[in-house]
This record gives structure tokens, C-alpha cells and sequence, in this order.
């Protein structure tokens, strides 16, 4: 009799664990997946996702239950779509490998119309990135596949995870009230390799580096709030707002933050980048206590980004504050360039405590502000 009261007992306790832990552990193991990196684990994160997340989602608090990829090697050979998904935690102890196949295009890992959504590490997810780039040709492969993606998405966290070299663009987030912390990212010095490409309201990311030859952490429209600091950034093409596409109407970027940004051996420092056919507004923008070493064009805003010369555009750029840049630009190039519509002129254009050395002369076109020798002022 004693035993079988010492074995209720445990199975009260192991009841009462599991809920004083809190959570619910669905294991892509045993919906099909194996740590072989052969399997493909895209059947067994959505068959995991169907029968074992959605219907144990009951609260609204994300690590309540756990879509969880165990330690171990995996094969990601298709994509996966994660539909309305709400509350719950893609939690990758692993680390993932996508296969080089040339018909394989989309997106890796989609999150669509979803909120509260937390993925985190330890893993990693190894893009293979430059098997789609062979000799370091972006046409080889156009339509090959990019990494992971939010879509009209709310209240998601992205951590500690690392990503490497993805195919094409890493970190896409489009919603509101997103945050992407504590991670990095780390890809061939080579076009078509963003980092984080931010749109949406009241976004944040903070405390993470990325390497590669794009966009470190850029805002893309429409934005109104965002908020960067802590941030490394190698071999990038900098910090942006943008670009905007050709004839790119209704852009609408505003009340965006950097802070804290150390950029190295980049393209760019900072820009904001538009074709010149662009209608519409970025304002209020402040970029602050920037580190720069081997910048190219450290302070960068072109209408004329790409496009041509043809200066049809009204894109409204004002009330843009640069301050504390220190370090190096590039000799062959300014260390400001401002070059505007003429039709709208960059207005309110302020600096302040910008010491940057191995540059040219500043350039200025249709801007107004303050700060700098040879800005008319507005």
C-alpha cells in the first residue's frame, strides 16, 4: 500500500511541477522531426504547431507553451507558415541548416496577422547563405529563399538566437509594438543581406550586431516610433530610413530614435534614401552618439539614392538631428552629403558635436539648417 501511495504521490507532485512551471512543451520529436540534418523539420514544426500548440493556447502569456526544437542538428528543406498564431513560443535549443536548392524560394519561418509571439534561442539558423551566391553573383539565384518574417504582427520578441548568412534578408518585422534584443546576426560582406528591416508603430531593437554587406537596422515606411540602441554594426551599409522605391507614394516615416550605435568599415553610416520620383514624409528623426570607423558617407540623405537625376519627387524631409558622431569617414568622400528634392528642400536639418576625420568637403543640396559651416540656415 505504501508504494502505491509513494507512486500517487509523485504523480501529484510531477502534476503539480508542470503547473508551478508553468508551460507546456510540444516537441518537434514527436511530430517527426530528427537531429539527422537530413529529415526536413518544416512537416514537424507545422504538425507540432497544429496538434499540440493551438489547442493548449489558453492565457496570453507566450512562454506558457513552447513549440520547442531540442538540441541537436535539423534540416529546414521547406517553408513554414504560421497563420493567426497568438500566445505562444518558438523556443530553438537547436541548430537549424537550409539546404542549397535552387527551386526553394519564400520565406523560411512566416509568422502572418500574429501577436505576442516570442522566438527565442539558444539555437542557431545557418542560412548557407553564399551557395546561392556563388562568386558573389546576386543574380544567380533571384527568387532564393529569405530567413524569417513577420507580417502584420503585434507584441512580438525576437532573442537569442544567431543567424547566419540567410539567402536573402534575415529579420523582417511589419507591425506594432515589436522588440528584437540580445542577437546576432552574421552574413557575407554582400548585397541583399539586411539585418533588421523595421516598419510598423513603437517598434524597439536594442543590444544586437550584425555583420554582413546591407541594411544593419533600418526603418522601413510606414513607421511612426521606433526606437534603436546598443547597436554594432560590421561591414554593413549602415543605419537607414528607406529607401523608397521608385514612385513610391504616401511615405510615412516618423519619430524615430538611434542611440548608441557604433558602425564599422561600412558603406554608410547613416542615410536616408529615396529614387527621386518619392512622395511623401520622414520627420522628427534624431541619430545620436554614433562611433564611426571607416564609414563611407557617414552622413548621408540622397533623394537621388537610385533612380537617376530626373528630380520629379516631393518627399518632405525636416527636423532631422545628427549629434556626437565621432570617427572616420572615408578620404574620397564627404563626411555630409545632403542632397534633396528641389521641389521640397530638407528643412531643419540640425548638427551638433560632429568630429569626423579622413573626409572631404561637406555637401550640401536644397537643405536648411544648423550646425555645420556652409548650411544655409532655414
Amino acid at each position: 500500500m505504501s508504494f502505491f501511495l509513494f507512486i500517487g504521490a509523485l504523480l501529484l507532485l510531477g502534476s503539480w511541477v508542470q503547473t508551478a512551471f508553468g508551460f507546456i512543451e510540444c516537441s518537434v520529436l514527436d511530430y517527426g522531426a530528427v537531429a539527422d540534418n537530413t529529415t526536413d523539420l518544416g512537416p514537424a514544426l507545422t504538425k507540432a504547431w497544429q496538434e499540440c500548440v493551438i489547442p493548449q493556447v489558453t492565457t496570453t502569456v507566450a512562454t506558457d507553451v513552447l513549440l520547442y526544437v531540442p538540441a541537436g542538428d535539423y534540416l529546414l528543406a521547406s517553408t513554414v507558415t504560421f497563420d493567426d498564431a497568438m500566445n505562444w513560443n518558438l523556443h530553438i535549443a537547436g541548430d537549424i541548416y537550409l539546404p542549397f536548392n535552387p527551386d526553394l524560394t519564400g520565406t523560411m519561418l512566416t509568422f502572418e496577422n500574429c501577436d505576442n509571439i516570442l522566438l527565442n534561442g539558444p539555437g542557431a539558423i545557418f542560412g548557407n547563405g553564399y551557395r546561392y551566391r556563388e562568386g558573389g553573383d546576386l543574380s544567380l539565384f533571384p527568387d532564393r529563399p529569405r530567413l524569417i518574417r513577420f507580417q502584420t504582427c503585434n507584441n512580438v520578441e525576437i532573442t537569442e538566437i544567431t543567424l547566419f548568412d540567410a539567402p536573402m534578408f534575415h529579420v523582417t518585422i511589419i507591425g506594432d509594438n515589436n522588440v528584437a534584443h540580445n542577437m546576432s546576426i552574421i552574413a557575407s560582406h554582400i548585397g541583399e543581406t539586411d539585418g533588421f528591416d523595421m516598419s510598423g508603430n513603437n517598434n524597439y531593437v536594442h543590444d544586437v550586431s550584425v555583420e554582413n554587406g546591407d541594411e544593419c537596422v533600418t526603418v522601413k515606411t510606414p513607421t511612426n516610433g521606433f526606437l534603436a540602441e546598443r547597436i554594432t554594426c560590421i561591414f554593413t551599409a549602415g543605419c537607414n530610413i528607406g529607401s523608397f522605391g521608385s514612385g513610391a507614394t504616401g511615405v510615412d516615416v516618423q519619430n524615430v530614435f538611434y542611440s548608441d550605435v557604433t558602425i564599422s568599415n561600412s558603406d554608410a553610416g547613416v542615410m536616408i534614401k529615396s529614387y527621386p520620383n518619392c512622395q511623401g514624409t520622414v520627420k522628427n528623426v534624431t541619430y545620436t552618439g554614433f562611433t564611426l570607423d571607416a564609414a563611407a558617407y557617414p552622413i548621408y540623405i540622397s533623394a537621388f539614392w537610385m533612380g537617376g537625376t530626373d528630380d520629379t519627387g516631393t518627399l518632405e524631409i525636416s527636423d532631422v538631428t545628427y549629434e556626437n558622431f565621432v570617427g572616420s569617414g572615408t578620404p574620397t568622400r564627404p563626411g555630409v552629403l545632403l542632397d534633396c528634392n528641389e521641389a521640397t528642400p530638407c528643412q531643419n536639418i540640425a548638427f551638433d558635436g560632429i568630429s569626423l576625420t579622413d573626409t572631404i568637403a561637406d555637401t550640401f543640396t536644397n537643405a536648411c539648417g544648423t550646425g555645420l559651416s556652409g548650411l544655409d540656415a532655414c
